[in-house]
């Protein structure tokens, strides 16, 4: 069964450091819902989380963790100072991304416009949109990657300067998430 989440719109990439974020911050930038958007971005990575996190729930598998600084030049400060209203930081390995979806969907309406950066939580969700970032010339793809080609409503090049998309051609209406005529 598909498990399908209109208000979500997911982003991924191709790997580290491909735009991601930045893509997420011009798209937060032009929204007219930023007061009511909520962000979230996922990592598989753990470290040493910033003293400035509230953490939200936290088990041996993962971290959910609130931004509430606006300064710094982490991807969730980054998120936060673009305007989204919250921003969450989840470190999870992908086999317990179902319990971190759980979790937010508990405290996150249907109707609240989300933006999340994650690769695994493709596998679990259909979001509104799927957006894939490329960096030109990337010659190291993730195998992973190659997989969510065919999924991705958008696959998206930055070349490090620009994309090939603007984000002023994505739209939050009737609580989901679509890409503008």
């Amino acid at each position: 069964m598909r498990n399908i989440k209109k208000n979500i719109l997911l982003i991924a990439g191709t790997g580290r450091n491909v735009g991601k974020t930045l893509f997420a911050c011009r798209l937060i930038e032009e929204l007219a819902c930023k007061n009511e958007l909520v962000c979230i971005k996922v990592s598989p990575h753990f470290h040493e989380l910033n003293k400035e996190l509230e953490i939200i729930r936290e088990t041996e598998n993962f971290i959910i963790a609130k931004e509430n600084n606006k300064k710094g030049s982490k991807d969730s400060n980054r998120m936060f100072q673009a305007g989204s209203k919250k921003v969450y930081y989840v470190q999870a390995k992908d086999d317990y991304l179902p319990e971190v979806l759980s979790y937010f969907e508990k405290i996150l309406s249907a109707e609240t416009p989300v933006i999340c950066e994650s690769g695994g939580l493709r596998d679990l969700i259909e979001p509104g949109l799927f957006l894939m970032i490329n960096k030109e010339n990337n010659n190291n793809i993730k195998p992973r990657a190659i997989g969510y080609q065919k999924l991705a409503d958008k696959w998206i090049e930055f070349n490090g300067d620009n994309f090939d998309f603007t984000a002023n051609k994505i739209a939050f209406t009737n609580n989901g998430w679509k890409i503008k005529n």
